[in-house]
Parts: C-alpha cells; structure tokens; sequence
C-alpha cells in the first residue's frame, strides 16, 4: 500500500464504546462528523484508529472500548486506492478471546504486523501533554511517528522491549555476569539500530516541525533538540558493563534509548517551563503536522484524524490549519458543530451516526 492514495471507505463497528452497531461509507477527501457532546464522535475516530493500528489513542485497556453489556467488540473496514484496488481489515476482541487482528481475510499474529497497514495522524485537544509531559509521552509520540513509515522498525523497537524485559528480569534476580553480558550484547545491537533510525527521522522531520511552528508562531523562534540517554561517543556495550552493579540494585536497565527525550525551545527557553498554554497548544499542532507531513514525504498519504482541534483555535490559525492539510489526505474531523469545509457530514447522537 506505500506510495499509493489510500482511504478508509467504509467501517462497520459493533459492541464498541457506546456506538450503535452500524456500516458507514465515507468521502476519499473530508468527512465531518458532528453532534452534542457525549453522542460518540470521538469514539468513532479511536473506531477508526482501532482498525489502523490495533489500538486506541485514548486508553491502553481493551476492556474500557466495550460498549455497555457487549460480550466482544468488532471493527471492519474496507480501504480503497487511486488505483482502484482494494484492502478489507478487521480487529475483534472479547475479555475471553483477547485481541484478533485481520488483514485481507488472513489473521495477523501480532500487532506490531498488523498497525500501520492504513497510515493514521491523530490531532486531539489535549496534544499539548507531549509538549509539557514527561519524557514517555514524547518516546511514544517518535516511536508511533516513525513506526508509522516503517515496519522494521517496529520490528527492532518490538524486540528491544522483548530483550530488555529479560535483562530487567536477570538484574532483580541477581543474575550472574557471564547471562547479562548476553543480553547486553544483544540489547546493544538493537540500541544501535534503533538509535539510527531515530536519528535518520529526526532530521526530517525537525525540519518540518520548524517549518509548521513558524506559521503557528510567526513572531517566536521554535527548535527541537534531542537528548539521547547514550551520547554518540559512549559505547553502549560499555555503558551496560558499567552500570551493572548499580541497575542491580535498583532491578532495572537505566541507560539507553528507552529513556530518550526531545524537547522544544522557544526562544532558546524551553517550551514546556516558559511557554504559555497557547503556546503549547500550538507547538503541539506544529508536531503533529510535521510528523504527518513527514509521513506524506516518504510517500505515504495520511489519514487525518481531529478531535475538534481547531477549538481553542483563533480564526487566522484555524484557517492556515485547515489550508496546511487540503488535498493532503483524508480527513475525518469531529466537532460540535461542523466547519466551513466541504466534504461528507454525519450527525451523531447517542451513538447512533447518520449520514446529512
């Protein structure tokens, strides 16, 4: 599907949140969804992400997507290209069964083969938590960016998690020098690769981040910086050596690229201590364009995702918001009441979505 013009054409959903069981068939360009709040707009967006990537942007337990008395929730779709083929998916779960994943009527044995096979930016009102959060929200915001444009690298970041739960497991059971030097050698491969892959994405998309923030906040100077845990000097191998006797003490790895962080300098202060609430706001638009428009470069189109976004949004920023997306994607965008934009419209109310 890379390199292609691709959109969810239709989606079937049942026993999910509080959303009716229904079909829908959606426009290649803008679907607006709108309604009273608490109707189910947004739980038809996570539907959407749910299908993508086998997992909701609002919560890590499955068991929370259930609708009210459902036994198992399930979400078809069906994505078509601009060069008339077509691709069906499906993720089914139950409390009993866990989660079943299924792409082109074929399951999917694990979802870090699964997501991504349709690409996904996800804009929500409260963004502004990867700009002043803790490090894990930003970790999390460049995996999912860069896993989104490449399957090997979930791949590597997969196996990292998996060799680093062992080495943890040996460190708070005192395991002997001669088993952590295996897992170290293997933890230090996986940290070379990861790390390079991340520094060839950064370098992208830190230019395209600059390049959005400047039209949000015109009047300031934005930069990104990246902060490795390992500096490019140290060999990781080493480092692991080094810190041995300390990380058994405390029972888990503290060096390497699973403690990473990036931060945001406004005016060379940084963003998440000095800026203000609109200011973050806006720096975390200018990530979430950039990490789409990144994506867009490496040939995938995305698929835009907005929680009504544009709320907090002043009419010159709302504008060159919906002017930076046009004609790059699908959009899906969920609001009270729908904007000046031209596309499909759906009203949803109590979970119930129909078609205008």
């Amino acid at each position: 599907m890379w390199g292609k013009t691709v959109w969810l054409a239709e989606l079937a959903v049942s026993g999910f949140r509080n959303l009716a069981e229904q079909k829908l068939e959606f426009d290649p360009r803008a679907n607006l969804i709108f309604g009273p709040n608490g109707g189910g707009k947004t739980n038809l967006l996570e539907a959407v992400a749910v299908l993508a990537s086998g997992r909701s942007f609002r919560t890590l337990q499955d068991s929370q997507l259930l609708g009210f008395e459902a036994t198992h929730f399930r979400i078809a779709g069906k994505a078509k290209s601009s060069r008339d083929k077509e691709w069906s998916a499906r993720v089914y779960f139950s409390p009993a069964e866990r989660k079943h994943y299924f792409f082109d009527r074929r399951e999917i044995a694990k979802r870090s083969l699964y997501a991504g096979w349709l690409p996904v930016s996800v804009f929500l009102l409260d963004d502004r938590r990867v700009v002043a959060g803790p490090p894990a929200q930003r970790r999390a915001f460049l995996d999912d960016a860069i896993g989104k444009v490449s399957r090997t690298y979930r791949f590597l970041l997969a196996e990292f998690r998996r060799v680093l739960l062992q080495r943890n497991a040996l460190l708070s059971r005192n395991g002997s020098d001669a088993e952590l030097r295996v897992w170290d050698k293997r933890l230090a491969e996986l940290a070379g690769e990861i790390s390079w892959r991340r520094s060839e994405y950064w370098q992208n998309f830190k230019t395209r981040f600059e390049q959005m923030s400047r039209c949000f906040l015109p009047a300031d100077q934005i930069r990104l910086g990246y902060l490795p845990n390992v500096g490019g000097k140290e060999n990781y191998l080493e480092v692991l050596a080094r810190s041995r006797e300390t990380e058994r003490q405390v029972g888990y790895t503290r060096r390497g690229p699973h403690r990473d962080d990036f931060r945001i300098l406004l005016n060379s202060r940084p963003l998440r201590v000095f800026g203000s609430y609109g200011e973050e706001r806006l720096a975390a638009l200018a990530l979430a364009l950039a990490e789409a428009e990144t994506a867009l470069a490496s040939g995938r189109r995305p698929i835009y995702l907005m929680d009504d976004v544009a709320a907090e949004l002043d009419d010159r920023n709302t504008r060159l918001l919906f002017d930076l997306i046009r004609s790059k994607g699908q959009l899906f965008y969920a609001s009270a009441r729908p904007p000046a934009v031209e596309g499909r419209r759906f009203h949803v109310r109590q979970g119930k979505i129909r078609p205008v």
